[in-house]
């Protein structure tokens, strides 16, 4: 068969995620399909970098005997045949046109993929792409954490504290916010504020405390890249704040007058001992809904919250009142059946016992809800991804 057909011939089976195929077509020529490169000046090796790793470690046949996937299979062979090569061309073939090693990076490949690469350390301390990025700054960018410390604890320092262009070392870009981190769906911007915080906190315990103080082209400290990447999540923590203190003065405001209209129309004997029961459950929805109120009415008049330029967290009275909301409309329920009780006393006391019931599904159906959904940090487990 012509070669330039060939050569056709195993750059659309990789196109096509037809591996095996591809493997059968490099084991005729392997020294020259390290060489060549398609009508995009793209090697083998640079078209397999840029695909995910869920395409690489696809198991393409029931009797594939090797359990890791047609597509990692042929990297590693196409990068052994590499390998044998002198540093000067190894190099050259995985930087032009762009670094493989980056490529991988930015497809958001896996752990396993990247180590391919990773074997030759040599060119990891030469090789920067355009913007003046090293491996270490984009494994930062990209949160590869895992990957990133196995490197640091193999390369050298110089590695660790370069900047790129704009004088951005690896915490700067701890501190940025990627766009595949921004949109999650059933993550409160409170709940990913504090995955943010943690992301970043744990990249400062990971290099060199001085790094932290070191400021880029901008005059900007790590510390500063955060808070100027994530000022949106801050407004949207704010907005969060306003609607949920909004919506709970209303539910409070109804339980308090509520219970203060039957707190002035006590109904049955006072002599029960469901009377007490009553007024003690009616004073606690009372007086719990009205505390709420204030609590609520906190966000807003707090002037450090409402005027701070950044915020991380909810204010602590968005903590406390929804708890005493909770509180407040359980009490209502407990009082209303004691209510019952108390006027059907005397008479058809199966009312009470049918009511009684419906009081206690209420509450459990709110806990229910609380265990099946588990509020954002459910959510986020499926929809959040992984940060390796």
């Amino acid at each position: 068969m012509n070669s330039d057909i060939l050569d056709k011939l195993f750059y659309m089976t990789i196109g096509n995620d037809m591996f095996d195929a591809a493997m059968k077509i490099f084991e005729t020529r392997p020294s020259d399909f390290c060489f060549s490169r398609n009508e995009e000046k793209l090697t083998a090796l640079h078209m397999l970098a840029r695909k995910p790793s869920t395409v690489l470690l696809r198991i393409e046949s029931e009797d594939d005997k090797d359990s890791r996937g047609s597509g990692i299979v042929l990297l590693r062979r196409i990068w052994a045949e590499l390998r044998k090569l002198s540093t000067l061309l190894l190099i050259k073939m995985t930087t032009e046109p762009s670094v493989a090693l980056f490529d991988a990076i930015n497809s958001e490949s896996d752990k396993e993929v990247i180590n391919t690469f990773l074997e030759c350390t040599e060119i990891l301390t030469t090789v920067k792409d355009p913007n003046g990025r090293n491996a270490l700054h984009l494994l930062f960018l990209h949160r590869r954490y895992q990957i990133f410390i196995t490197l640091v604890r193999n390369s050298k320092e110089q590695l660790l504290r370069a900047v790129d262009n704009e004088g951005n070392n690896v915490l700067h870009f701890a501190a940025l916010f990627p766009n595949q981190f921004q949109s999650f769906s059933g993550l409160s911007p409170y709940i990913q504020m504090q995955r943010e915080l943690k992301w970043f906190k744990k990249a400062e315990e990971s290099v060199p405390r001085e790094l932290r103080s070191v400021r880029n082209k901008k005059g900007m400290r790590p510390i500063d890249v955060f808070y100027d990447a994530h000022n949106q999540l801050s407004k949207d923590i704010k907005e969060a704040a306003k609607g949920i203190a909004d919506s709970g003065m209303i539910v409070a405001t109804l339980v308090a007058t509520v219970a203060f209209a039957a707190a002035l129309t006590v109904p049955g004997d006072k002599n029960n001992n469901w009377f007490i029961v009553f007024i003690f459950t009616n004073a606690v929805a009372l007086f719990t809904s009205s505390a709420s109120i204030l609590s609520f009415l906190s966000n807003f008049t707090s002037s450090r919250f409402a005027q701070s330029e950044f915020v991380i967290s909810l204010h602590p009275s968005l903590t406390f009142g929804p708890v005493l909301l909770i509180i407040s409309v359980a009490a209502m329920v407990l009082s209303f059946i004691a209510a019952s009780f108390l006027i059907f006393a005397h008479t058809t006391k199966w009312v009470s016992y049918t009511v009684a019931p419906m009081g206690v599904f209420a509450l459990l159906l709110f806990i229910l809800f609380q265990s099946k959904f588990c509020d954002d940090f459910f959510w986020s487990r499926y929809y959040r991804p992984k940060l390796d």
